[in-house]
């Protein structure tokens, strides 16, 4: 393991032995075309990707565009315009020039794009096994908010679990922390997932696009994927095919008036034109105030952030290579119950950093794909702002002499990084991928992933031991296309091994603990009409448990709970089954899914029903069980006019869970309640699941209006059902309507190139309604924010050009 990703000595070393060979073996073939509209015009600006071999181009003034240096076989060409239809092409490539004339038909839709996260090869949506949905482009930039996945909260299938306004988690279908995997460009995000406050770590900026593959994604991307995958590709160095200037830039802002928020970021970027090496490096930094309900302001729930990102990378016939690095700083405040802590002033710091190295190279029969990534989360979390609470009482006390207090505020100075607690995580991640190109229908990858992370626990409350872990993983995933039929199966298998180092404060002995599990795919995809495609998918998962579920013993001021591990648990284990139903075309975009997901050994938190003695917070216990969470979505997209879109869905979830006496108590029977052990068996629902809920929207729009090019209306509506199907010691929710109004468009004067300035305008909750969101961890004390105007701007400028 240790000779796999010690470094990363071996990427420079593939990197030699595969650029030469690859240059050798591409051919003097290229592909080339005219980009038009129904009518004839040209359409610029237009991304086309070619999915086998990852080559972007843009259309030029002129529509043409063309792709060099391209070796004989099958290919999938993905043109995508704003305002346009999404078009797939399928070409086969011989020797001679492959000329196309591509025609796009004009379109209001939105997110009907290419996704690289559910397979192994880019599909479309009426291609891929499972329920995809896209975030690019004007839609990202309306839906971006306070933190990275808040774009994601009225997307189908898929919410967020919230601390404040700084902080939130994805759910998807029911699942989160740890059973829904978040990926940046393809590599695992690890930044100590286990609590309930702790957020993603990255930056809302710098996000070209967000890919949500609702279902089991453990056969390519291993243990943590039980309920989906999200795969946020980041802006990255453009090179001469992106049509980028020899030197450009943005600056971005964002403002909410609801805490008092301000957000800016300016990017400059780039390439080299001789040596087509392209650069990008980005800023920015997030204020926000305490939050405002419609009965107050909420204390202690400000935050800010600071972000620094870089890239470098350069592509050819050959294939691409670039190098990705990032740095996220935040400190939140943390809003305790104030029944249970009054005037409490808890926050939390982190630190997280993470380069990732990505190589792809072409080569005649195979394509070889190469991802290594470091990262390190440190994350503080402190009981009061006051460094010297620890000590109030010696530093109030009159007998004790000024020289013992002045040697006691010493220490907490100088050993401030051990207040509360403070948890290191250093993770290093390799993944190589071998793709083989289309053979009589049949093309897939075969892949090996490991990982090694170590963990320290360097703060006086240790809540976790420290700990080694090493996993590494296998996997082959086919898929064959027969006719209007599309086959794909999968297997993977992994091993994991977790060296956990003694802790006399929290009771655990050295010891090694070691998983292994076998998980597999199989799903179809039925074209049974140019527009329809009927998906069935079934799917194995595997979820390791933490070192957090195992062996937490303390005050995790985040999540507000004393926690209690229960180090006999087992691994999970998950099988899924899904079905959709599609329909896309220029006009109207529809999917219909249904699920089951039953999952063995379900590892939960439960209330205990009582209060720990000194923190005085609630504690909780980790237990497991069987859980079955079923239900289905859908969603639609319609162009009624040529200046009116509606959208809308329903999301449908029922999850409950089997279960069964812990073994403790069965050891236990004299010092156990019998009325509170039937109590809890009678109680068949999983605590924090999205509540039913439907949406619906209106988008008004035109080419111009006041001189404001591409402007829009919109008008969209929240219905959220009640929540009582709950955990027996949990809080029910009401339920609740909510109206959000937007406009924006370009801003006259500032366009440059192809790229536009804009500017977005909202008013999210606009009658100030009184509602408590199920999956905000301050339902039991606090409203969710009330009436919050926003602001965002986008401009483009150029420094450089040819």
């Amino acid at each position: 393991m240790k000779s796999i990703l010690y470094k990363f000595n071996l990427l420079p070393v593939l990197i030699g032995i595969f650029l030469p060979f690859s240059e050798v073996f591409s051919l003097d073939v290229n592909v080339r075309g005219i980009l038009k509209d129904s009518e004839g015009r040209p359409i610029s600006g237009a991304k086309l990707f070619l999915t086998e071999n990852k080559f972007v181009s843009r259309s030029g003034k002129d529509g043409s565009f063309e792709f060099q240096h391209v070796s004989p076989g099958n290919y999938t060409l993905v043109v995508s315009a704003p305002n346009y239809e999404l078009k797939t092409e399928r070409f086969e490539v011989k020797d001679l020039d492959k000329v196309l004339d591509i025609v796009l038909k004009p379109s209001l839709l939105e997110g009907i794009a290419i996704n690289v996260t559910a397979k192994t090869i880019a599909s479309d949506f009426l291609s891929t096994p499972q329920p995809t949905t896209v975030l690019e482009g004007r839609q990202l930039q309306r839906l971006r908010g306070q933190n990275v996945m808040s774009a994601l909260e009225n997307t189908p299938g898929t919410a967020t679990l919230t601390t404040g306004a700084g902080t939130s988690k994805p759910v998807i279908r029911g699942l989160t922390g740890q059973r829904v995997l978040v990926m940046t460009d393809g590599v695992r995000q690890e930044e100590q997932q286990f609590g309930d406050d702790h957020t993603v770590d990255l930056d809302a900026f710098n996000v070209d696009k967000m890919e949500i593959v609702r279902g089991p994604g453990s056969v390519l991307y291993g243990s943590d994927a039980l309920g989906g995958v999200i795969n946020v590709i980041r802006s990255k160095a453009p090179t001469a095919k992106d049509g980028a200037p020899l030197l450009g830039g943005t600056i971005s802002t964002n403002s909410f008036s609801n805490n008092k928020q301000d957000a800016g970021a300016i990017s400059l970027f780039g390439y080299h034109k001789d040596t087509n090496f392209g650069y990008r490096v980005q800023t920015d930094t997030r204020k926000a105030g305490r939050i405002t309900t419609p009965k107050g302001t909420l204390p202690n729930t400000g935050f800010h952030e600071r972000n620094v990102n870089a890239s470098l990378g350069t592509d050819g016939s050959w294939g691409n290579f670039y190098v990705d690095s990032f740095q996220r700083y935040q400190e939140q405040d943390l809003y305790d119950n104030p029944n249970e802590s009054p005037g409490a002033s808890a926050y939390q710091t982190v630190l997280h950093q993470k380069t990732h190295v990505h190589a792809f190279f072409i080569l005649p029969f195979v394509n070889v794909e190469l991802d290594a990534a470091y990262q390190r989360n440190n994350r503080r979390e402190i009981e009061d702002k006051n460094r010297y609470m620890p000590i109030k009482d010696a530093l109030l006390d009159p007998s004790i002499d000024s020289f013992t207090k002045a040697a006691s505020a010493y220490q907490v100075n100088k050993y401030d990084y051990k207040q509360g607690l403070n948890l290191s995580l250093d993770t290093t991640t390799a993944d190589a991928k071998v793709h083989h190109k289309e053979w009589k229908g049949l093309k897939g990858t075969v892949g090996i992933s490991g990982m090694q992370q170590r963990s320290n626990t360097i703060g006086t409350e240790p809540l976790i031991p420290g700990y080694g872990l090493s996993n590494i993983g296998f996997f082959l995933f086919e898929e064959w296309k027969l006719g209007d039929f599309s086959f794909s199966a999968g297997a993977r298998t992994d091993k994991r091994s977790m060296d956990i180092r003694a802790n006399a404060d929290l009771g655990n002995l050295e010891q090694t603990r070691n998983y292994s599990a076998s998980t597999g795919s199989l799903g179809t995809v039925w074209r049974f009409a140019k527009d329809f495609s009927l998906a069935l998918n079934a799917g194995r998962g595997f979820r390791a448990p933490t070192p957090f579920e195992l062996y937490a013993n303390g005050v995790h001021e985040g999540s507000g709970r004393f926690e209690i591990g229960k180090d006999s648990l087992r691994p999970e284990t998950s099988l899924n089954y899904d079905a959709s139903v599609r329909f896309a075309n220029d006009k109207f975009q529809a999917e219909l899914s249904v699920f089951r997901n039953k999952i063995d050994n379900y590892i939960y938190s439960v209330s205990a029903g009582a209060i720990d003695s000194d923190s005085g917070l609630p504690v909780y216990r980790y237990r497991q069980d069987a859980a079955k969470l079923e239900g289905g979505e859908f969603s639609f997209q319609a162009q009624a006019t040529s200046w009116l879109v509606l959208t809308g869905g329903i999301d449908i979830l029922r999850a409950t869970i089997e279960k069964n006496i812990p073994p403790e108590i069965a050891l236990n029977p004299g010092g156990t309640d019998p009325n509170s052990v039937y109590s809890d068996i009678r109680n068949k629902y999983l605590p924090r699941m999205t509540p039913n809920r439907a949406r619906l929207g209106l988008r008004f729009t035109t080419d111009k209006l006041f001189g404001i090019s591409k402007p829009y209306i919109s008008l969209n509506g929240t219905f959220v059902q009640s929540q009582y199907k709950v955990d027996k010691l949990e809080t029910p929710t009401q339920g609740y309507n909510l109206y959000d109004l937007g406009f924006g468009g370009e801003i006259p004067g500032l366009t440059n190139g192809t790229e536009s300035a804009t500017f977005d305008v909202a008013v999210l909750n606009i009658f100030d309604k009184e509602y408590v969101n199920h999956l905000s961890r301050y339902k039991e004390y606090a409203l969710n924010p009330g009436t919050n105007i926003t602001f965002k701007t986008t401009i483009p400028f150029t420094l450089i050009t040819e």
